[in-house]
Protein backbone atom coordinates (compact mmCIF):
# COMPACT_ATOMS: atom_id res chain seq x y z
CA UNK A 1 0.00 0.00 0.00
CA UNK A 2 1.14 3.44 -0.82
CA UNK A 3 -0.15 7.00 0.37
CA UNK A 4 -1.13 10.12 -2.05
CA UNK A 5 -1.54 13.32 -0.14
CA UNK A 6 -2.58 16.75 -2.15
CA UNK A 7 -2.27 19.85 0.37
CA UNK A 8 -4.85 21.98 -0.90
CA UNK A 9 -5.19 26.10 0.51
CA UNK A 10 -8.18 24.75 2.67
CA UNK A 11 -8.24 20.92 2.47
CA UNK A 12 -6.57 17.95 2.65
CA UNK A 13 -6.73 15.13 0.27
CA UNK A 14 -5.24 11.58 0.64
CA UNK A 15 -5.96 8.41 -1.30
CA UNK A 16 -4.53 4.81 -0.23
CA UNK A 17 -3.63 3.26 -3.42
CA UNK A 18 -2.89 -0.57 -3.26
CA UNK A 19 -0.93 -0.97 -6.43
CA UNK A 20 -2.57 1.31 -9.21
CA UNK A 21 -5.57 0.81 -7.59
CA UNK A 22 -7.77 3.14 -5.23
CA UNK A 23 -8.40 1.91 -1.76
CA UNK A 24 -9.76 4.06 -0.18
CA UNK A 25 -10.09 8.17 -0.28
CA UNK A 26 -10.05 11.09 2.49
CA UNK A 27 -10.94 14.81 2.63
CA UNK A 28 -10.49 16.89 6.06
CA UNK A 29 -9.90 20.60 5.92
CA UNK A 30 -6.96 21.72 7.72
CA UNK A 31 -7.77 21.86 11.29
CA UNK A 32 -8.42 18.28 10.94
CA UNK A 33 -5.44 17.12 10.35
CA UNK A 34 -5.01 14.66 13.63
CA UNK A 35 -8.27 13.14 12.38
CA UNK A 36 -6.86 12.23 9.24
CA UNK A 37 -3.39 10.83 10.82
CA UNK A 38 -4.93 8.62 12.98
CA UNK A 39 -7.36 7.08 10.14
CA UNK A 40 -4.93 7.09 7.90
CA UNK A 41 -2.78 4.67 10.69
CA UNK A 42 -5.21 1.83 10.30
CA UNK A 43 -3.90 1.63 6.74
CA UNK A 44 -0.50 -0.43 6.63
CA UNK A 45 1.24 1.88 3.81
CA UNK A 46 5.07 1.79 3.13
CA UNK A 47 5.58 4.64 1.33
CA UNK A 48 4.03 7.90 0.37
CA UNK A 49 3.86 10.67 -2.24
CA UNK A 50 3.14 13.99 -1.15
CA UNK A 51 2.37 17.33 -2.77
CA UNK A 52 1.64 21.10 -0.94
CA UNK A 53 0.42 24.30 -2.13
CA UNK A 54 0.89 25.38 1.78
CA UNK A 55 4.71 25.36 2.00
CA UNK A 56 3.94 26.38 6.38
CA UNK A 57 1.72 23.27 6.70
CA UNK A 58 4.03 20.70 8.24
CA UNK A 59 2.28 17.27 8.41
CA UNK A 60 3.60 13.96 10.09
CA UNK A 61 4.43 12.69 6.84
CA UNK A 62 6.48 15.32 6.41
CA UNK A 63 10.77 14.64 6.07
CA UNK A 64 9.85 10.64 6.63
CA UNK A 65 12.34 9.07 4.50
CA UNK A 66 9.68 6.81 3.18
CA UNK A 67 7.83 10.19 1.49
CA UNK A 68 8.69 11.33 -1.85
CA UNK A 69 7.83 15.29 -1.74
CA UNK A 70 6.71 16.19 -5.76
CA UNK A 71 7.09 19.63 -6.75
CA UNK A 72 6.25 20.94 -9.90
CA UNK A 73 9.36 20.59 -11.74
CA UNK A 74 8.93 16.94 -11.43
CA UNK A 75 5.48 16.32 -13.35
CA UNK A 76 6.41 15.57 -16.99
CA UNK A 77 5.02 18.17 -19.12
CA UNK A 78 6.81 20.48 -20.72
CA UNK A 79 6.14 24.62 -20.26
CA UNK A 80 5.85 23.84 -16.27
CA UNK A 81 6.92 27.54 -15.00
CA UNK A 82 8.74 27.64 -12.03
CA UNK A 83 5.82 29.13 -10.11
CA UNK A 84 2.96 26.86 -11.75
CA UNK A 85 1.28 25.43 -8.28
CA UNK A 86 2.11 21.80 -7.95
CA UNK A 87 -1.73 21.21 -7.60
CA UNK A 88 -2.52 22.38 -10.93
CA UNK A 89 0.34 20.72 -12.68
CA UNK A 90 -0.68 17.44 -11.06
CA UNK A 91 -4.02 17.82 -12.10
CA UNK A 92 -3.11 18.56 -15.78
CA UNK A 93 -1.17 15.28 -15.95
CA UNK A 94 -3.49 13.56 -14.70
CA UNK A 95 -6.35 14.50 -16.74
CA UNK A 96 -3.89 13.78 -19.95
CA UNK A 97 -2.68 10.60 -19.26
CA UNK A 98 -6.15 9.69 -18.10
CA UNK A 99 -8.67 11.24 -21.38
CA UNK A 100 -5.77 12.09 -23.77
CA UNK A 101 -3.87 14.96 -25.02
CA UNK A 102 -4.56 17.51 -25.70
CA UNK A 103 -6.93 18.75 -22.90
CA UNK A 104 -8.69 21.78 -20.81
CA UNK A 105 -8.78 21.15 -17.32
CA UNK A 106 -11.29 23.36 -14.94
CA UNK A 107 -10.25 22.85 -11.73
CA UNK A 108 -12.84 24.68 -9.27
CA UNK A 109 -11.72 24.97 -5.45
CA UNK A 110 -10.30 28.05 -3.74
CA UNK A 111 -9.25 29.75 -6.64
CA UNK A 112 -11.05 28.52 -10.25
CA UNK A 113 -8.03 27.73 -12.48
CA UNK A 114 -7.94 26.71 -16.37
CA UNK A 115 -5.47 24.77 -17.67
CA UNK A 116 -4.76 23.57 -21.23
CA UNK A 117 -2.22 21.27 -22.53
CA UNK A 118 -1.38 19.91 -26.57
CA UNK A 119 -0.52 16.50 -27.47
CA UNK A 120 3.32 16.95 -26.51
CA UNK A 121 2.30 17.06 -24.28
CA UNK A 122 3.12 20.54 -23.23
CA UNK A 123 1.40 23.52 -21.30
CA UNK A 124 -0.12 25.72 -23.67
CA UNK A 125 -1.28 28.41 -20.97
CA UNK A 126 -4.03 29.10 -18.53
CA UNK A 127 -6.01 31.46 -16.01
CA UNK A 128 -6.69 31.69 -12.30
CA UNK A 129 -9.45 33.71 -10.34
CA UNK A 130 -11.16 32.67 -7.47
CA UNK A 131 -13.50 30.27 -6.89
CA UNK A 132 -17.36 30.48 -6.07
CA UNK A 133 -17.17 30.63 -2.21
CA UNK A 134 -13.92 32.82 -2.06
CA UNK A 135 -15.65 35.56 -4.48
CA UNK A 136 -18.65 34.99 -2.35
CA UNK A 137 -16.75 35.62 0.95
CA UNK A 138 -14.93 38.47 -0.48
CA UNK A 139 -18.22 40.41 -0.81
CA UNK A 140 -18.97 39.73 2.55
CA UNK A 141 -15.74 39.93 4.05
CA UNK A 142 -15.32 43.88 2.46
CA UNK A 143 -18.71 45.03 2.01
CA UNK A 144 -20.13 46.54 5.27
CA UNK A 145 -24.11 45.50 3.94
CA UNK A 146 -22.83 42.72 2.08
CA UNK A 147 -24.49 39.05 3.52
CA UNK A 148 -22.79 36.07 2.53
CA UNK A 149 -23.85 34.16 -0.10
CA UNK A 150 -24.25 30.46 -1.03
CA UNK A 151 -23.56 28.59 -4.12
CA UNK A 152 -27.15 27.75 -5.76
CA UNK A 153 -27.73 24.14 -7.01
CA UNK A 154 -28.68 26.33 -10.59
CA UNK A 155 -27.89 29.61 -12.38
CA UNK A 156 -30.09 32.08 -11.05
CA UNK A 157 -32.18 34.66 -12.39
CA UNK A 158 -30.00 37.20 -14.61
CA UNK A 159 -31.95 40.20 -13.40
CA UNK A 160 -31.99 39.96 -9.76
CA UNK A 161 -34.44 41.72 -7.34
CA UNK A 162 -32.50 41.07 -3.98
CA UNK A 163 -29.27 40.86 -2.87
CA UNK A 164 -28.75 37.40 -2.02
CA UNK A 165 -29.50 36.56 -5.86
CA UNK A 166 -27.94 39.61 -7.15
CA UNK A 167 -24.21 38.08 -5.45
CA UNK A 168 -25.11 34.83 -6.92
CA UNK A 169 -26.03 36.09 -10.35
CA UNK A 170 -23.12 38.80 -10.81
CA UNK A 171 -20.44 36.02 -9.30
CA UNK A 172 -21.87 32.85 -11.20
CA UNK A 173 -23.33 34.62 -14.83
CA UNK A 174 -19.42 35.97 -15.05
CA UNK A 175 -17.47 33.08 -14.24
CA UNK A 176 -19.77 31.06 -16.68
CA UNK A 177 -19.72 33.23 -19.53
CA UNK A 178 -15.59 34.24 -19.17
CA UNK A 179 -15.51 29.92 -18.70
CA UNK A 180 -17.45 29.24 -22.37
CA UNK A 181 -15.35 31.89 -23.72
CA UNK A 182 -11.88 29.89 -22.71
CA UNK A 183 -13.88 27.01 -23.57
CA UNK A 184 -14.97 28.37 -27.54
CA UNK A 185 -11.23 29.32 -27.59
CA UNK A 186 -9.66 26.24 -26.74
CA UNK A 187 -12.07 24.05 -29.03
CA UNK A 188 -10.89 26.48 -31.83
CA UNK A 189 -7.57 25.47 -31.47
CA UNK A 190 -8.09 21.55 -30.19
CA UNK A 191 -11.21 20.58 -31.45
CA UNK A 192 -11.30 16.76 -30.84
CA UNK A 193 -10.21 18.28 -26.75
CA UNK A 194 -12.13 17.26 -23.78
CA UNK A 195 -12.93 19.66 -21.29
CA UNK A 196 -12.56 17.99 -17.64
CA UNK A 197 -13.96 19.45 -14.43
CA UNK A 198 -12.49 18.70 -10.55
CA UNK A 199 -12.41 20.11 -7.63
CA UNK A 200 -14.63 20.63 -4.33
CA UNK A 201 -17.06 23.60 -6.95
CA UNK A 202 -16.76 21.53 -9.87
CA UNK A 203 -20.07 20.10 -9.79
CA UNK A 204 -21.97 23.07 -9.44
CA UNK A 205 -19.36 24.21 -12.22
CA UNK A 206 -20.28 21.23 -14.55
CA UNK A 207 -24.03 21.84 -13.98
CA UNK A 208 -23.97 25.51 -15.08
CA UNK A 209 -21.88 24.76 -18.12
CA UNK A 210 -24.19 22.14 -18.77
CA UNK A 211 -21.40 19.89 -20.19
CA UNK A 212 -17.87 19.03 -19.58
CA UNK A 213 -16.82 15.31 -17.63
CA UNK A 214 -16.72 15.60 -13.69
CA UNK A 215 -13.51 13.81 -12.29
CA UNK A 216 -12.69 14.47 -8.70
CA UNK A 217 -9.89 12.31 -8.81
CA UNK A 218 -7.85 14.01 -11.20
CA UNK A 219 -5.09 14.60 -8.78
CA UNK A 220 -4.81 11.43 -7.68
CA UNK A 221 -4.78 10.33 -11.16
CA UNK A 222 -1.19 12.87 -11.96
CA UNK A 223 -0.07 11.51 -8.67
CA UNK A 224 -0.14 7.95 -9.55
CA UNK A 225 1.02 7.89 -13.03
CA UNK A 226 4.37 9.75 -11.48
CA UNK A 227 4.67 7.07 -9.14
CA UNK A 228 4.77 4.27 -11.45
CA UNK A 229 7.36 6.48 -13.20
CA UNK A 230 9.28 6.64 -10.17
CA UNK A 231 8.63 2.78 -9.60
CA UNK A 232 9.86 1.76 -12.76
CA UNK A 233 13.12 3.85 -12.29
CA UNK A 234 13.65 1.75 -8.93
CA UNK A 235 13.87 -1.38 -10.75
Amino acid sequence: MWLAISIGNTHIRAAVFDGLELAAEYVKPHIELPELEYELGQWSIDRIALASVVPDLVTPWHGLAHTYEITSDRVPLQGIYSSMGVDRALVALGAGVTYGYPILVIDAGTALTITGVDTTPALVGGAILPGLRSQFNSLRQNGALLPLASIPSELPTLWATNTITAIQSGVLHAVVAGLRRYIADWQKQFPRSQVIITGGEGEYIRSYLQGGKLDNQLIFWGMRSLWQQLEKSRV
